[in-house]
C-alpha cells in the first residue's frame, strides 16, 4: 500500500495498525469504566471508539482489496472482531439508555 491519500480511509499498513491499537485501548478503557461502574464514561467511550474501530476495519478491508500482501488476514480479522465487540457495546448502551 502506498502513502498517497485517497479519501478518508487510512492508507498505509502502519496507519491501520495504529488504528487497531487505538481501538484496542478504547475497548480496555470501556471495560475499566464498566468495572468501576462509571456508566456515562463507559457509554461515551464505547461510542467514540466504536466509530474508530469501524473506520479502521473499513480501511483494512479496503487495503486488503488493493494489496493482499500489505494487509494480512490477521489484521483484517482482528480489526473485524474488535469492531464487532465495540459495536455490540454501543448496541447494548443504546438498548439500556433508551429502554428498548
Amino acid at each position: 500500500m502506498n502513502g498517497e491519500k485517497k479519501g478518508l480511509l487510512l492508507q498505509t499498513t502502519k496507519q491501520i495498525n495504529i488504528g487497531a491499537g487505538i481501538s484496542g485501548v478504547g475497548f480496555l478503557l470501556y471495560l475499566a469504566a464498566s468495572a468501576l461502574k462509571i456508566q456515562l464514561a463507559a457509554d461515551v467511550i464505547s461510542i467514540i471508539f466504536a466509530i474508530v474501530a469501524v473506520w479502521t476495519f473499513l480501511s483494512a478491508a479496503s487495503g486488503r482489496k488493493r494489496s493482499k500482501e500489505a494487509v494480512s488476514y490477521s489484521l483484517l480479522w482482528g480489526t473485524g472482531a474488535l469492531t464487532i465487540l465495540l459495536v455490540a457495546c454501543v448496541a447494548l448502551t443504546i438498548k439500556v439508555r433508551f429502554s428498548l
